[in-house]
């Protein structure tokens, strides 16, 4: 399973609620995982451009999510 790490306002703004997701530590960005990808491009890095955040791994987003969290 992959993951990104976008803006709140842009996942707002394509659909996802902010409420139903897991937010960052300063509760700036949400996390969103490839299938919701998938609703706003079939190629997942587009979508994550789409929505300014990267492409990531569960290993990845999980080291992401610990060091905002310091």
């Amino acid at each position: 399973m992959f993951y990104s790490i976008i803006d709140i306002s842009k996942g707002e703004n394509v659909g996802f609620k902010k409420d139903l997701h897991r937010l960052t530590a300063k509760d700036t960005k949400m996390v969103i995982n490839e299938n919701e990808l998938r609703l706003v491009d079939e190629d997942i890095y587009v979508a994550a451009n789409k929505l300014g955040g990267p492409v990531l791994t569960e290993f990845e987003l999980f080291q992401k999510l610990k060091l905002d969290k310091k």
